[in-house]
C-alpha cells in the first residue's frame, strides 16, 4: 500500500517536472471563439441570436393562438384565452424586434464614435 503511494507520488512529481507544456508553454495561446473583435460587435451578435431564436418562436405561438381561436367556437372563456395568448405574442414579438433594434442603433452609434 506504501508503495503505491509512492510510485504514485513519484509519478507525479517527475510528470510535473517534465511535461512538454511547462517547456513549451509560450507555444499555446488562447483563440476568440466568439469572432468579435469589440463589445459592440459581441452586443450586436448576442442581439442577432436573440432575434434568429425569438422570432421562429413567436411565429409558432402566433399560430398556436390562431389555433386557438379557431377552437374557441363562441366559447367566451376559450376566445379570452386566445385573445391574451395572441396579445401576448405579439407583445413578445415587439420586445425582440426592438430589441434588436436598440442593440443595432447602440453599436452603430458606438461606431461612430
Amino acid at each position: 500500500m506504501l508503495i503505491n503511494k509512492i510510485k504514485s507520488l513519484l509519478f507525479t512529481a517527475i510528470y510535473a517536472i517534465i511535461r512538454p507544456e511547462a517547456v513549451f508553454a509560450d507555444m499555446y495561446t488562447l483563440q476568440n471563439p466568439i469572432n468579435a473583435g469589440s463589445f459592440a460587435e459581441v452586443v450586436q451578435k448576442i442581439a442577432q441570436l436573440m432575434t434568429q431564436i425569438g422570432l421562429p418562436i413567436a411565429a409558432i405561438f402566433l399560430v398556436w393562438s390562431g389555433f386557438l381561436f379557431v377552437s374557441a367556437r363562441g366559447d367566451e372563456k376559450k376566445l379570452e384565452t386566445a385573445k391574451s395568448a395572441f396579445y401576448w405574442t405579439v407583445i413578445g414579438t415587439a420586445l425582440i424586434v426592438g430589441a434588436y433594434a436598440i442593440a443595432t442603433a447602440i453599436v452603430n452609434f458606438a461606431q461612430q464614435l
